[in-house]
């Protein structure tokens, strides 16, 4: 009788492995190693992190391998009671990557690293973009790229670089930096322009000529075209600029 219960239990624990009902890394007695621990907590915490640079860049898809490299004297070390502290660092969360592991309750601690190879879905040039270009719709597409630790300031929204200027060249397929790019001249020496002079009161407008170039924003000198008068005024738009007061 002894004998059938302990064979009851052997094939109810195998039953409920075999449905996949118990995590493959419980032992009989319902304790995991502390490699095992290491390696779980160390994954969601990662993963953890890459969640949050996936929202705050607003990457709608990506694509993620964790590859975790424990040092081999965590098999001698016991099971942390409570959860691992999990020190994170500044930078990205991919690539070749190093976190301090603490067990309070077990008094150890140690470095784990991990290689974590991302790849996310991103706006790229369908042809390489040469300086003074202006960005538009039918220049971009969207790949999905693997991204190195390298790629700190990739531009992972079209709606940064859609109608801004080539600054450096931009080639054909690669990640777009945010060096890539500047605000583009809305006024060019010489140009005429709308002046335009508006309060919570009354609006006027008059053209101009430009004397200096300017991006949007820029402090530019205008002659005023009926009075030859010379005044600050700053590009809003296209051929557009504005007195303030």
């Amino acid at each position: 009788m002894k004998s059938l219960l302990i064979y009851g239990k052997f094939f109810s624990l195998t039953i409920l492995l075999s449905l996949g009902l118990l995590p493959l890394n419980v032992h009989a007695k319902g304790k995991i190693t502390a490699t095992e621990q290491i390696s779980q907590q160390m994954t969601n915490s990662v993963a953890a992190e890459i969640a949050k640079w996936q929202q705050s860049q607003e990457i709608k898809k990506i694509s993620k391998k964790i590859s975790l490299h424990i040092p081999s004297s965590t098999a001698k070390l016991k099971t942390c009671s409570t959860a691992l502290q999990i020190e994170t660092a500044k930078g990205l969360p991919f690539g070749r990557i190093q976190r301090k592991i603490s067990c309070i309750s077990e008094g150890w601690s140690l470095y784990v690293r991990a290689k974590v190879a991302l790849s996310a879905y991103i706006p790229v040039a369908n042809k390489t973009l040469v300086r003074d270009e202006i960005v538009t719709s039918e220049n971009l597409q969207w790949k999905m790229l693997p991204l190195t630790a390298s790629d700190q300031d990739i531009i992972t929204d079209d709606k940064h670089i859609l109608g801004q200027a080539v600054a450096r060249k931009i080639r054909k397929n690669k990640p777009i930096r945010a060096s890539n790019l500047n605000a583009p001249e809305l006024v060019s020496i010489g140009d005429e322009v709308i002046i335009e002079a508006a309060s919570s009161t009354f609006y006027a407008h008059m053209t101009g000529i430009a004397m200096d170039a300017g991006k949007l924003g820029d402090a530019i000198r205008v002659r005023n075209s009926s009075s030859g008068r010379i005044i600050t005024a700053y590009p809003i738009a296209k051929g557009r600029v504005e007195t303030r007061f």
